[in-house]
């Protein structure tokens, strides 16, 4: 029935004890291997009675001595000599995977392993692969104790993916690794990163023989729309969530139109803004911003500190504010915003989103961007940079009609998708997570704080590496969001960098597995 031998990719280390179940089993080890065994490696459970053969993994192994049990030995004892008799012996727990079939390939069963049955670890992963008839896919690494090589099943890629873990347990890394593997194997698919520290990946260095296919964007010199400048510019004058702001966004747009008019040399576009920040009928606001984005693109477009208060102030004039209230901003603009803002930080910007993803997408680029966020040093636009990005991919989705075959990578996803406070990337990000799928747009979110991520987003992501913690807080939201986690709250502050969990649609054996990541560049 079975054509090959349990010895042959292992050893043998114990049996099934009484109480198994179809989802888990009790193992005692034998004396030889308690030294041997070791949580989360690899096993086979030989159900020789039965002839069936299970795939699983060793949890919550305990060591005992019954001659020194804390119940035994008496109230006054000398430590010296409490070992002159020993009695040791090892619990263990196989949590299984699935039932392997005879003709290759292993499948969920709810057979349970009669107590008795030989347990046997996996130390030789290539015969256990040649058995299992496993599928390739993105190869990222090998299981840590069993040498298996581990695949990520491509399908994972439209169905988002997350990899979390504290800060030095090798994320970067493992996102890198996927992202290598889908530029080799999976020929049409374009990736966009966008790199919150700009060490990860910004540096075309760490792409050694892949750097004819990157692009490197510098975002402090993308082109911002006259919403997300409004909100940099009340947040810096103090007036966030103000009636105030409104009479802000209005200048801004009237700046632009000026500029714009200016450039063209013709006469004044009708334009007037109420203070209800709506706009009149025979307003082209559209054709204005169009023209703006052009004039940037070709550094024609410039921003002066003292013409924008002169453009405030008449706007406010127009609108018969109060004196006081045009003093008092003009004011705020001197002395929280100054003039580097506008002429230093605005004028320099000539990188316009919708010519870049155009092009991406077109296929007149390179197949990954990489958008730079460290050099923008306002973190509202950097959110919405994110924003701009993925709202524009969007766009150019539903008017093709078509699929992307796009991921999206957000490094430190947690300043971009958290539960409060990180709009507006947070909104078009959860979008994605709800409806990329059906549009082969995907998600990579990399974070040190699972805690953070908002829960619908949280939600929709169907492959999950996970490592050590940063927080007790981020371990219980992982227990409370995967299952399986629940056996691993004494394992996981043991790992090394490059360790993780990996589980989840992408992983093909389907339960938690645990992965040392390849060695990247």
């Amino acid at each position: 029935m079975w054509s090959w031998n349990p010895r042959n990719i292992g050893r043998l280390v114990g049996v099934i004890t009484s109480g198994a179940r179809s989802s888990i089993a009790p193992v005692r080890i034998s004396r030889e291997a308690m030294d041997y065994v070791k949580d989360e490696m690899l096993a086979v459970v030989d159900d020789f009675i039965e002839g069936r053969r299970f795939l699983g993994v060793f949890k919550s192994s305990t060591k005992k001595d019954l001659a020194i049990d804390v119940n035994v030995l008496p109230t006054v004892f000398d430590p010296e000599k409490s070992h002159s008799f020993s009695a040791p012996l090892m619990h263990s727990y196989v949590e299984i995977i699935g039932e392997i079939n005879p003709g290759g390939g292993v499948s969920l069963s709810f057979a349970i392993p009669r107590p008795g049955s030989n347990v046997y670890t996996v130390d030789r992963g290539d015969a256990l692969s040649n058995i299992l008839k496993l599928p390739q896919g993105l190869f990222i690494g090998y299981h840590k104790f069993a040498n298996l090589e581990i695949n990520v099943n491509p399908i994972a890629l439209d169905y988002h993916i997350a990899v979390l873990g504290a800060t030095g347990s090798g994320k970067s890394r493992l996102v890198k690794a996927i992202i290598e593997e889908v530029l080799r194997k999976v020929p049409n698919y374009k990736v966009i990163i966008f790199d919150h520290t700009g060490v990860d990946y910004a540096d075309l260095s760490r792409w050694v023989g892949l750097e004819d296919l990157v692009t490197v964007i510098d975002s402090s010199k993308i082109v911002l729309d006259p919403d997300i400048i409004t909100e940099i510019l009340s947040d810096q004058m103090g007036l966030k969530k103000s009636d105030q702001q409104e009479y802000v966004y209005g200048a801004v747009i009237e700046y632009i139109r000026s500029v714009v008019e200016e450039q063209a040399n013709s006469t004044r576009l009708p334009i007037k803004m109420r203070s209800t920040g709506k706009r009149d009928e025979d307003t082209d606001v559209e054709e204005i911003l169009r023209r703006y984005k052009e004039l940037s693109s070709k550094g024609l477009f410039k921003w002066s500190f003292s013409q924008f208060v002169k453009v405030l102030s008449d706007y406010l004039l127009s609108l018969s504010a109060r004196k006081q209230t045009i003093e008092k901003l003009q004011l705020l603009l001197y002395t929280r915003v100054g003039r580097g803002f506008f002429e230093q930080n605005l004028s320099r910007r000539s990188i316009v989103i919708d010519d870049v993803v155009r092009d991406f997408l077109g296929g007149n680029g390179r197949r990954v961007i990489i958008v730079d966020l460290s050099t923008e040093i306002e973190y509202g636009a950097k959110n919405a940079i994110v924003h701009q990005f993925i709202r524009r991919i969007w766009e150019h989705i539903l008017y093709r009609r078509s699929k992307a075959n796009l991921v999206a990578v957000v490094d430190e996803a947690h300043n971009y998708c958290c539960a409060y406070g990180c709009d507006p990337a947070k909104d078009i990000i959860a979008k994605t997570s709800r409806e990329g799928r059906k549009w082969g747009f995907g998600l990579i979110l990399s974070s040190q704080r699972v805690i953070d991520l908002a829960p619908e987003i949280r939600g929709n992501i169907n492959t999950v590496f996970f490592s050590r913690m940063q927080t007790s807080g981020d371990y219980n939201e992982l227990r409370n969001w995967l299952e399986g986690v629940e056996y691993m709250e004494y394992t996981l502050p043991l790992l090394s960098p490059r360790e993780f969990f990996f589980t989840g649609l992408g992983n093909l054996l389907r339960r938690p597995l645990l992965v040392r990541v390849r060695d990247v560049s």
